[in-house]
């Protein structure tokens, strides 16, 4: 049987390149197709700064803190145009960085309230649970990473790596708009859903909410982010911005379980700090106005509470004070941020 020629060597190599390229250009248009979707996509981070932004000549009230401020305190309930800024899981790392970013911006600020609870100088987000959330605000408000190792992670750049692509193109694939935050009002302030699948408010369910965040609470984090805590507290009152560190109420048997001496610990250096600045402390930890139809959980509020609770604080706080401006005091063993 004659025999044919072999293909050359490069000209067969070339054939091999062509259908490689052939079979990888569809998957690249279409990764990009969907990174470019996604980044266009309203998430919780990208709401609150559009919305902030939408309102930077009114705003008088900003709110910091994490998720027991998203859910339990509404713009809506305070006196002047309030805005909140809190997110799940955000430390003061970030309240301070998102503050330092839009403090020009809004020039008819007058008061920052700064939740505060159990968790806050023992937490990093680096180091949670949610970790992810890092992301979104490099991505969103390009708030750098506090280390240099997580500067390797695909979710720097990517939205499909960051978001929950599936669940998002099947809701879309439904003919539903698609909203990775679609609790956020125009004032930043999450409503929590009426079907919150609450997991209880007796003992058991403190202790394992309770848990869970002991799990991300390390005291190696405390100095941090006591730190941060003060530069945040110390810039905004050299701008003659009323500052008010709030406690939320929690449920009584949430108080029970808390470890004590880290709970002690963490209000006696944030009561140092609100004395050393002229800031508020305000402590509503154990709210007797509230029942129990006010909590979602053992430490969130509901909306309903929410919108009680955040009557009680704006009465509490009243309106919010004009202050001469004034040099920032010196800072003495604070990190920068």
């Amino acid at each position: 049987m004659p025999s044919s020629d072999p293909v050359p060597a490069p000209q067969g190599m070339r054939q091999v390149w062509l259908r490689f390229l052939a079979f990888c250009l569809p998957l690249a248009l279409g990764w990009a197709g969907l990174e470019w979707g996604l980044a266009r996509i309203p998430n919780s981070f990208s709401v609150k700064r559009e919305g902030l932004r939408a309102l930077s000549n009114e705003v008088d009230t900003v709110i910091l803190g994490s998720s027991e401020a998203f859910f339990g305190i509404s713009p809506h309930g305070l006196s002047g145009t309030a805005f909140n800024l809190s997110n799940s899981a955000q430390t003061p790392y970030y309240d301070y960085e998102i503050m330092k970013r839009v403090l020009p911006e809004l020039p008819r600020l007058r008061r920052v309230i700064i939740q505060f609870d159990y968790v806050s100088l023992y937490a990093e987000l680096y180091d949670h649970t949610d970790n992810w959330r890092q992301y979104g605000y490099y991505q969103e408000w390009h708030i750098p990473l506090q280390r240099p190792i997580d500067y390797w992670d695909v979710r720097l750049f990517s939205r499909v790596g960051l978001y929950k692509t599936l669940s998002a193109l099947l809701e879309f694939g439904k003919g539903s708009r698609m909203n990775f935050a679609p609790c956020v009002d125009d004032r930043g302030w999450c409503q929590a859903a009426e079907d919150w699948s609450s997991p209880g408010l007796g003992a058991d369910d403190a202790r394992r909410m309770l848990d869970g965040q002991q799990y991300n609470m390390h005291d190696e984090y405390l100095p941090a982010n006591a730190a941060i805590l003060e530069r945040l507290i110390a810039m905004l009152r050299g701008h003659g911005i009323e500052v008010a560190i709030v406690i939320m109420p929690v449920y009584p048997s949430y108080q029970t379980e808390m470890h004590n001496a880290k709970w002690v610990r963490a209000q006696g250096i944030v009561e140092g700090l609100a004395h050393k600045y002229g800031a508020r402390y305000l402590n509503f930890e154990h709210e007797p106005r509230l029942a129990e139809k006010d909590f979602n959980d053992v430490n969130h509020l509901s909306a309903h509470g929410a919108h009680y609770f955040s009557e009680i604080l704006d009465a509490a706080l009243g309106p919010p004070r004009v202050e001469k401006v004034r040099s920032a005091p010196e800072l003495s063993g604070s990190s920068g941020g």
